[in-house]
Parts: structure tokens; sequence; C-alpha cells
């Protein structure tokens, strides 16, 4: 398999993940179909958070041979991060929100350059 073949593979996981991140996160809302009472949907951060950061360390060797860029590398790692420090730091309604904004806006980007990666190909 070639190295273009695993980063796309690499991106498609990590965009699962993000997506399986933000589900997590709008767990706690109310006005979700999938609402957990006392956000016992947090637990689920603690499974994403090692998947999204061995996948940094990955991208991170694909960056090192010009394969990913700068930014489709620090995806996986700031959302990783931001989740672990929204789960452990007691939250209100903003950091929620801002948590929300981060996993869309990470899903967005990570999106993009799977899709610029598939236009290259062709």
């Amino acid at each position: 398999m070639n190295k273009n073949k695993k980063v796309i593979i690499l991106n498609n996981i990590l965009v699962g993940t993000i997506i399986l991140n933000l589900f997590i996160f709008t767990s706690r809302m109310r006005f979700f179909p999938w609402f957990i009472e006392d956000a016992w949907g947090y637990l689920g951060v603690f499974l994403t958070a090692p998947i999204l950061i061995g996948i940094y360390f990955i991208l991170r060797h694909f960056h090192k041979q010009q394969l990913v860029t700068n930014t489709n590398k620090a995806i996986p790692l700031f959302v990783a991060v931001t989740s672990l420090i929204i789960v452990l730091v007691p939250t209100n309604d903003f950091l929620n929100i801002v948590a929300l904004v981060i996993n869309v806006a990470s899903v967005s980007l990570a999106a993009n350059f799977l899709f610029n990666q598939n236009k290259g190909k062709k």
C-alpha cells in the first residue's frame, strides 16, 4: 500500500474519530436525542483521546516525509488536548460550546484535507 493511500485512510479515521468526539460532547445537551444524564458520555473522551494522539504521531511521521501539511498534522493533537481539558476541568455551558466549535472546525479542516487528497489523485 503506497503512502498516499495510508494518509487517506488515516484522514478517514481522523474524521470518524472527531465526529465520534462531537457526539460525545453533544451527549450533554438535553435537546439532542442521544442525551445522557449526568454526562456519563464524557467517558468516551478517554477512548477517543488516545486514538487522536496516536493519529497525531503517525501524521507527524508523514509530515517529516512531506506527505501532509503542518495544519493536518496538528488537528488531532489539538482536538485531543481540548477534549481532555473540557472533561477534566469543571465546565460550564460556554466551555461546551467552545469544545463544539473546535470539534466542528476540526472536522471541516480534516474533511477538507481528505477531499483535496482525493482530488489530487484523479
